[in-house]
C-alpha cells in the first residue's frame, strides 16, 4: 500500500475534526499517547524485563495507531503522506548515504575546473603551524606554506602586467599571526585548520583562495559573487559558529558528534553559493577533519596539515619531511 493511499482511506475512517491547524491537536495528542504506550513497553522490558518478542502484537498495534494520528496531522496540515516520506528518505540518505562516500566522491565538483590554471587551487597542500609568544604574552599562530602541488608560480613571476600580486609562494607565510582574538584560551589561533578542512573536503574556501591569491578574476561574477568579501564573511562566520557549537559537542573530534542541525547552520551559510548543493555527509566529513585537525595542532603547538583535494582528506603530521 502506498502513503497516499493509506492516507486518504485513514481520513475515511476520521471522527475527529478535519481541516486546518486547529483540526491537528487531536491526533498530535494521539501521537503523544501512542509513543507514550510504546514507551511503557519499553520501560517494563528494561525494568521488569518483559518478553519484548510476547508482547509483538500490542506494538504492531500501536505503531499502527501512531501512523494512523501522523496521517492525520499530515491531513490536517494539507501535507501528502507519500511526499512526506519521499523527502524524508532523500533528507535522510543525503546525511548518511547507503553507498560508501568513495564511490560518490568521483561525482563531487571541483569548483575550479576550467579556470585558468593560476587560478585554481593546487590539489594538494601541506601548511606549516607555529605557534609563538608575543610581547603581550599571548599565544600566536603563523601559517607558512610547504609545499604546493602543482605549483604553476613556480618558475614565473607572481605579479599582472599591472603590477598586482597573484598566486603564492611556496616558505612565504599566509596572513597575519592569529591569537585566540579572545579573553578565553580556546586555541582557536589554529582556525584556519577548518578552513583547511573545507579545502580538502569540500574543494571550496574563499578565505583561502584569498589568502594564496587565487582569485578568479577571469570571470568577473565569480570573482564578486564567490571569492569575493561576502562568501569570505560566510565562511569565517561559520568557523566562528561551529567553534561554539564544538565546545558543547566533544570538539566535533568524531563525526557521530556532529549533529543534523549542525549539519543545516553550515548548509544555511551556504545558500546561493557554489558549495550549496554538496551533500550532508560531505560537509560532516569536512567538519570533522577541521576540528580534528584543529585539536592535534592545539595539543602539539603545531605541526603540520597536508590537504589533499583528490583524496578530500586533512591530515595532522608533527613533523613533516
Amino acid at each position: 500500500m502506498e502513503f497516499s493511499t493509506y492516507q486518504r482511506a485513514a481520513r475515511q475512517t476520521s471522527q475527529l475534526r478535519l481541516g486546518g491547524p486547529q483540526g491537528a491537536i487531536a491526533p498530535m495528542l494521539g501521537l503523544a499517547s501512542e509513543t507514550g504506550s510504546i514507551l511503557n513497553v519499553y520501560k517494563k522490558y528494561l525494568l521488569d524485563g518483559i518478553d519484548l518478542a510476547a508482547n509483538r502484537e500490542f506494538l504492531r498495534e500501536e505503531l499502527g495507531d501512531l501512523l494512523w494520528y501522523v496521517a492525520a496531522v499530515a491531513t490536517a496540515f494539507g501535507l501528502d503522506l507519500e511526499e512526506i516520506a519521499t523527502a524524508n528518505l532523500q533528507r535522510t540518505r543525503d546525511r548518511y548515504p547507503t553507498e560508501h562516500p568513495p564511490r560518490q566522491r568521483d561525482e563531487l565538483p571541483v569548483f575550479d575546473t576550467g579556470y585558468p590554471p593560476h587560478e585554481r587551487f593546487p590539489r594538494r597542500l601541506v601548511v606549516a603551524f607555529a605557534e609563538h609568544t608575543l610581547p603581550s604574552g599571548r599565544a600566536a599562530a603563523t601559517l607558512t606554506l610547504v609545499s604546493a602541488e602543482p605549483n604553476i608560480f613556480l618558475n614565473s613571476r607572481n605579479a599582472t602586467a599591472s603590477g598586482k600580486k597573484i598566486g603564492f609562494q611556496v616558505g612565504a607565510e599566509l596572513g597575519d599571526p592569529l591569537t585566540d582574538n579572545s579573553r578565553r584560551v580556546d586555541a582557536y589561533r589554529f582556525h584556519d585548520a577548518i578552513h583547511l578542512g573545507f579545502l580538502a573536503v569540500l574543494n571550496w574556501s574563499p578565505t583561502l583562495r584569498s589568502l594564496l591569491r587565487l582569485k578568479r578574476k577571469s570571470n568577473p561574477e565569480t570573482d564578486e559573487c564567490e571569492d569575493g568579501a561576502r562568501a569570505i564573511f560566510a565562511e569565517e562566520g561559520l568557523a566562528v559558529v561551529l567553534s561554539r557549537l564544538a565546545k558543547r559537542r566533544t570538539g566535533f573530534l568524531s563525526e557521530t558528534s556532529i549533529e543534523g542541525e549542525v549539519i543545516e547552520v553550515a548548509k544555511a551559510t551556504a545558500v546561493d553559493l557554489e558549495v550549496e548543493p554538496l551533500p550532508a555527509w560531505l560537509w560532516r566529513s569536512a567538519i570533522c577533519q577541521g576540528f580534528r585537525a584543529m585539536h592535534q595542532l592545539a595539543e602539539n603547538s603545531g605541526g603540520y596539515l597536508i590537504a589533499d583535494l583528490d583524496a578530500r582528506t586533512l591530515t595532522y603530521e608533527k613533523v613533516f619531511s
